[in-house]
């Protein structure tokens, strides 16, 4: 099982527009501990609909440039209708493939809810320590696939798809979540084997809350780009969803909400200033 980018559609790309949230207020703290700067020039890989992006225009100011790629054509679409900066530009691209940046050219290069998504995770990296200035710095926000499998939404949607009907069904070894997840270890090792100086690795808890089990599994869908759930057989799948939908509501407190906590790790590296450094 691999990742499919033709799962991808208009309407879920407008739903991930609307519904991203948290990935965008932990891309604000991963921006924040790269101290970007006016002026700077700034690459995003995976930019989406350049909800993310939006926000950067303000810190880089007028003399700073801003290059948002992303192998999904709806969403640089949103991206591109959005976009009110001339010093911006979306195009569709791969973080395996930067031949179009031109060497030691970027300031800041940041991943934000991607890197786990990338299926050649070596050759991201040397294109990305190709194209970073000396001193240029790269910053990671992916979920800790360490934590995340034994608690909170994953814990849940694990134990369902473990039961009944789905127990001899579901191949766990197949899913997204198992293939290309990262746990701190695996990315600290990805990252020093690159090239790169790692300057900084934080896990931080963070607690969601929702109205409706709809609307997780609605977040779920939109963010995977359609491959929500891909290691269970298509007979199953919407009785799956359904049946984590039921297990999801059962976690509701007291005041309404469904909350749940789920932890994300931040890494910033940087490139030496020179090959001896």
């Amino acid at each position: 099982m691999t990742v499919h980018l033709t799962f991808d559609n208009e309407n879920l790309a407008k739903a991930y527009d609307e519904i991203s949230n948290s990935q965008f207020n932990n891309g604000t703290l991963l921006v924040e501990k790269l101290e970007v700067k006016p002026g700077q020039s700034i690459l995003d890989i995976g930019s989406g609909t350049g909800r993310l992006g939006r926000h950067i225009n303000e810190l880089i100011g007028d003399t700073g440039s801003f290059l948002g790629i992303d192998p999904l054509e709806e969403r640089v679409k949103i991206a591109n209708d959005k976009n009110r900066h001339g010093n911006t530009v979306y195009r569709i691209g791969v973080a395996e493939d930067l031949g179009f940046i031109p060497d030691s050219s970027i300031d800041i290069i940041y991943l934000n809810a991607v890197f786990h998504w990338v299926i050649d995770k070596e050759q991201a990296l040397r294109e990305i320590y190709r194209v970073l200035k000396p001193g240029g710095k790269v910053g990671f926000a992916t979920g800790a696939r360490e934590l995340n499998s034994i608690t909170g939404l994953q814990h849940i949607t694990n134990k369902v798809l473990s039961e009944g009907l789905y127990k001899q069904a579901v191949n766990f070894a197949e899913s997204t979540q198992h293939q290309h997840g990262l746990t701190a270890t695996s990315l600290v090792q990805l990252l020093a084997g690159s090239g790169l100086k790692v300057r900084e690795v934080q896990i931080k808890e963070i607690e969601r809350q929702y109205g409706s089990a709809q609307e997780i599994t609605r977040f779920f869908e939109a963010s995977s780009f359609g491959n929500y759930l891909n290691h269970v057989p298509d007979a199953l799948r919407p009785q799956a969803k359904s049946d984590i939908e039921a297990e999801l509501e059962k976690h509701r407190s007291g005041d309404g909400w469904l909350k749940f906590s789920s932890y994300t790790i931040f890494a910033i590296a940087q490139k030496s200033l020179s090959i001896a450094a």
